[in-house]
C-alpha cells in the first residue's frame, strides 16, 4: 500500500494579495498534510510577494518561472518553451489544478504532454481583469484551447463556470462548483474587537460605518462607491467609510474623496491580514462591483452579521446565502443607492446556520476537494 500523500500542483500566475491566493492558503492549511502534499507554480512579474514565503511555511515548493509573464503575443512564445521545460522535469503529479483563466492554457497543454492525468482549470471570475480589447479577444480565442487540455472544469459559481467554459461543460459531468467557503467561528462577531477596532480609528459609538474590502481596480468601482457614500453622507452625517485593501488605484480614490470635501469620514485601512476584525467595526458591507466571480467577500461580510448591498445581475445569486445580501441595480444612481441603504434595516443577524447549510463552510469545502484528489 502507498502510503505517499497525493501530489498536486496549484498555478497562480502570482501570489498578490488577493481572494483566490487567499483562498488557495486556506484550503492548503487545512488539508490533511498526510493524504495531500500541494506545490505552487507562478510567473513572474519582477515582484516578490510575502505569501511566497506563507507558501513555504505551509511546506509547499514554489516555483518560479523565471523571467515569465504575459505581456504581449510574443511573450507566450517565451512562456510556451519555460512551461515545457518546467513539466519536462516536474511530471510526478497527479492533479494540476490551474487557478486562472484561458491565457495560461499552456499550463494544461504541458501537464498533458507529460502524463499528469488530473488537469483541473478553475474560474473564480466573470471577465477577464484587463481594459485592453485585444487581450480581451486573446482570452476569448483560448478558452477553446483551456477546454482541450482540462479533464475537470471547476468554478466558484455557475456563472463563473459559464463564462470561461460555456454551456456544454457546465452541463456536464465533468464541471463541479466549489463553493469558497469561510471559515464561519472566524468571521463571527465579536464585540470586544469591534470596540478595539473603532477605537483605533476614533469612531464614535454612534457612528454608521459603511465597510468595503477589494483591491482598488477597476473591477471593484471605488469610484461609484466613494458616489454612494457622499450621497450617503448628506442623509446621515454620523457616518464613517472605512475601505480594506490596497490597489492601483487607490491615489486616485483618495484625491475623489478629497474633491468631495469628505476625506476626514474615508478611512483607508490598507492590506490587512485581519480582515474578519475590521469586519466586526463595519455596521453595514457595500459592494457595487462591475464583475464579479462569487464576491466571496460578501459570505464572509453575511459570517459577520453585516446587511451586505451589492450590484444586481452582476454579483451571482450563490453568494445570496442569507436574508442580509440586498441586490440593487447598478444603473441606479448613487442617491438611490444611498436611499436604499437608509430605507433598509441596519440589523447585525448571526446567520451562520444559513451559510452552512448553503455549503460555504471552509472545512466540509476543503474536504470536498480533498475527497476529489483522493478518488
Amino acid at each position: 500500500m502507498n502510503d505517499e500523500p497525493v501530489k498536486v500542483l496549484y498555478f497562480v500566475d502570482r501570489m498578490l494579495r488577493g481572494g483566490i491566493q487567499s483562498l488557495v492558503i486556506d484550503w492548503v492549511s487545512r488539508f490533511d498534510k498526510k493524504k495531500i502534499h500541494v506545490d505552487f507554480l507562478l510567473l513572474d512579474d519582477g515582484n516578490k510577494y510575502e505569501l511566497e514565503d506563507t507558501l513555504k511555511e505551509l511546506g509547499c515548493n514554489v516555483y518560479k518561472l523565471k523571467g515569465i509573464w504575459i505581456r504581449n503575443p510574443f511573450d507566450y512564445i517565451k512562456y510556451a518553451k519555460a512551461m515545457n521545460n518546467f513539466f519536462k522535469n516536474h511530471h510526478d503529479y497527479k492533479v494540476v489544478h490551474m487557478h486562472s483563466t484561458s491565457k495560461n492554457y499552456m499550463v494544461l497543454k504541458y501537464a498533458k504532454k507529460y502524463g499528469i492525468p488530473i488537469r483541473v482549470a478553475h474560474s473564480h471570475a466573470l471577465g477577464f481583469q484587463t481594459t485592453s480589447h485585444l487581450k480581451v479577444m486573446i482570452g476569448n480565442f483560448l478558452k477553446k484551447s483551456l477546454l482541450l487540455y482540462a479533464t475537470d472544469y471547476f468554478a466558484c459559481s455557475n456563472l463563473a463556470g459559464q463564462w470561461l467554459f460555456g454551456n456544454d461543460i457546465i452541463y456536464s459531468k465533468n464541471f463541479k462548483v466549489i463553493h469558497n467557503g469561510v471559515d464561519l467561528k472566524k468571521y463571527a462577531f465579536n464585540l470586544t474587537v469591534r470596540n478595539k477596532i473603532r477605537k483605533m480609528y476614533k469612531i464614535g459609538s454612534n457612528e454608521v460605518v459603511i465597510g468595503h474590502v477589494g483591491r482598488f481596480a477597476a473591477q471593484k468601482n471605488h469610484e461609484f462607491l466613494i458616489d454612494i457614500f457622499n450621497e450617503y453622507h448628506k442623509i446621515n452625517s454620523n457616518s464613517r467609510l472605512l475601505l480594506v485593501g490596497t490597489g492601483i488605484l487607490e491615489e486616485s480614490i483618495k484625491k475623489k474623496a478629497q474633491d468631495l470635501k469628505i476625506e476626514d469620514k474615508v478611512i483607508f485601512a490598507g492590506f490587512r491580514n485581519d480582515v474578519n476584525n475590521y469586519m466586526q467595526a463595519m455596521d453595514l458591507f457595500v459592494l457595487p462591483s462591475i464583475f464579479e466571480g462569487l464576491g466571496l467577500v460578501l459570505i464572509e461580510a453575511q459570517a459577520s452579521g453585516l446587511p451586505c448591498f451589492t450590484s444586481k445581475d452582476v454579483v451571482p445569486k450563490e453568494a445570496h446565502v442569507s436574508n442580509l445580501l440586498t441586490f440593487i441595480n447598478l444603473n441606479n444612481n448613487a442617491r438611490e443607492w444611498a436611499n436604499i441603504i437608509n430605507n433598509s434595516k441596519l440589523i447585525r443577524t448571526n446567520v451562520s446556520e444559513k451559510i452552512k447549510l448553503n455549503g460555504y463552510d471552509i472545512s466540509e469545502t476543503t474536504l470536498e476537494l480533498q475527497n476529489f484528489y483522493l478518488k
